[in-house]
């Protein structure tokens, strides 16, 4: 792509919330790659977003790597 087609990342992270993201996979007990943003349909305005860890890319999800976190981001949560 060249520099008119590109688009800046859906997210970005701070360096404390990307060292929080890779204490909390290092305590895992199964080897993770990224973390999964989703959207439930639940709560006070009938969304919320939802977090997991996550082994890869599933579907049409977008993958933003930021600061050495990988972050797979559904569709919907866009």
């Amino acid at each position: 792509m060249n520099a008119e087609n590109e688009r800046p990342p859906l997210l970005t992270l701070t360096d404390a919330a990307a060292n929080r993201v890779k204490a909390l996979m290092a305590r895992s007990d199964e080897p993770f790659t990224g973390l999964r943003v989703g959207v439930s349909f639940k709560g006070c305005s009938g969304h919320s977003y939802v977090f997991e860890y996550a082994l890869e890319k599933v579907g049409l999800e977008e993958e933003v790597e930021s600061k050495g976190v990988r972050i797979f981001i559904d569709p919907l949560a866009v």
